[in-house]
């Protein structure tokens, strides 16, 4: 405790100390006070700048005894030459030029070797045949569209087209039950899918319709409507079975189908025995409307064969798929009037506000002509190129 006092009370005296040093300092001028604080950071700087050249010193001397191996030869010389200076807008524009016309180029080159068809006002400068509608794409896995959503726009669609049809016949004069033929050029334009929806649209105004298969080569209709394609128009046509075994009901009211039955090896010989002639007169007295769907004009003369039946003819060209050369065929046969009543109908068509319906529909299939035409012999894969992809992305 003694220890512990006696350290106690020299600690106050140095505080006492201290406290009379500070009193002292605080009672002199300011500017004293920052001259104490100036010689502080002088004595500072002045001792680096003394370690500094002691640095450089050390630097020259080694410097100094340092030898150069590098002996010039002959120094240079001015030759007259001026430099070459580029100003920074050429260069600039340089810069532009090389990225800008590139894109262009190549867009230019898709653009035209582009030779497929990519909206409605196209196909009517391609050809003289008039536009009966235009329908859209369909979002659902099943091609029965208006049956399944029949206030969609796509729907109305193909309403449209009914109307259009209904004003045809009417122009022409035409009484008792009517037909029409669906075909197109190629596979995949979307033949049987309108085929369907226009049957549909016909049996749901409360006309007793029916839709025939006369794709032999391909058929298709019978799964959207969920039935077997056992027995249909070729065992009626070799004589297997009657009118009325061929025939089968559907979950639209008003509305059958006659598939096509089994692949017969001479397709075009049974459609134009006197079989299919005895088939459309039953046809035409059971029915209101009768519509055929079959095969591509373009790749087969099946369908040419059946216009004789046909009192209106729908032609489908489906958007960014059908050539622009695939019309050539149909624009000569409406010439030369081998075809009459014929419309186009113009599928797949997605760009909303400009022409039509703005719904499209992506469903496609092959046959045979080039690329397209894969369904008539052996189904291959199609691979995109890389000039297709390339178009995609510009799309």
């Amino acid at each position: 405790n003694s220890a512990i006092n006696e350290l106690k009370r020299e600690r106050q005296l140095l505080n006492n100390k201290i406290a009379i040093e500070d009193a002292k300092i605080r009672k002199l001028p300011k500017a004293q006070q920052k001259l104490f604080d100036i010689e502080r950071q002088y004595a500072l700087s002045e001792k680096t700048y003394n370690v500094f050249l002691a640095k450089r010193g050390e630097a020259d001397i080694i410097k100094s005894a340092s030898v150069s191996d590098i002996v010039i030869i002959d120094s240079a010389k001015d030759t007259g030459a001026t430099p070459i200076d580029l100003k920074l807008s050429s260069r600039y524009l340089f810069a532009i030029i090389g990225g800008i016309l590139p894109p262009l180029l190549l867009a230019f080159l898709l653009t035209f070797f582009d030779n497929k068809i990519h909206n409605p006002r196209v196909l009517e400068n391609l050809s003289n045949i008039p536009l009966l509608g235009v329908v859209g794409k369909n979002s659902l896995e099943n091609n029965m569209v208006v049956h399944l959503k029949p206030k969609s726009t796509l729907a109305e669609g193909f309403r449209s087209i009914r109307s259009s049809l209904q004003y045809f016949y009417k122009k022409h004069n035409l009484e008792g039950s009517k037909t029409v033929m669906v075909t197109s050029s190629v596979s995949g334009e979307g033949k049987t899918f309108c085929s369907i929806n226009i049957a549909t649209v016909f049996a749901m105004s409360g006309k007793k319709t029916v839709l025939v298969g006369l794709d032999l080569r391909k058929p298709k209709i019978f799964g959207d409507f969920d039935i077997k394609n056992d027995i249909g128009v070729v065992n009626y046509l070799i004589g297997q079975k009657d009118f009325k075994e061929v025939v089968q009901k559907t979950k639209v009211p008003n509305l059958d189908v006659i598939t096509s039955g089994p692949i017969p090896p001479n397709p075009s010989e049974l459609l134009m025995n006197d079989k299919m002639e005895g088939l459309m007169s039953y046809l035409k007295q059971s029915y209101d409307y009768i519509v055929l769907d079959t095969p591509p004009i373009g790749l087969v003369a099946d369908a040419l064969e059946l216009t004789e039946y046909a009192d209106a003819t729908i032609y489908v060209v489906r958007q960014d798929y059908t050539k622009k050369g695939m019309l050539n065929l149909i624009n000569n046969k409406y010439s030369k009037g081998e075809i009459a009543n014929l419309s186009f109908v113009y599928n797949g068509y997605n760009q909303k506000g400009k022409y039509g319906y703005g719904y499209g529909y992506g469903y496609g299939y092959g046959y045979g002509y080039g690329n397209y035409g894969n369904g008539y012999n052996e189904d291959e894969n199609k691979k995109s190129g890389w000039l297709e992809k390339i178009k995609n992305v510009f799309k």
